[in-house]
């Protein structure tokens, strides 16, 4: 998996690319860590790239999302699609994780 980050004016945008699963939640962690560290108003995270999402890499976004609210950044992953999609309503979060 690959992490391509857009920064805008009070937005940090982290794209996802290929899969997501217990050997790369690491790469979201640390995107994630460092995206918060600049205060952004707002953090996306953009999973429309993302070709498979497992129960860990599901978990690491729901961290991602608990970790911007502490620091009271709206967190909000945009653009599930496919499998991803799927995964995320199956276990229940897709309407949590795409709430804006």
């Amino acid at each position: 998996m690959r992490i391509v980050r857009y920064d805008g004016p009070g937005l940090v945008r982290l794209a996802f690319h290929g899969e997501l699963d217990l050997a790369t939640v690491g790469l979201v962690d640390h995107g994630v860590t460092a995206a918060l560290a600049g205060a952004p108003g707002r953090l996306v995270l953009d999973v429309s790239a993302l070709t498979f999402c497992d129960s860990s890499g599901i978990d690491a976004l729901l961290t991602a999302r608990s970790a911007a609210e502490a620091r009271g950044v709206a967190c909000q992953v945009t653009g599930p699609r496919g499998i991803v999609r799927r995964s995320m309503a199956a276990t229940g979060v897709l309407d949590l994780l795409t709430a804006g």
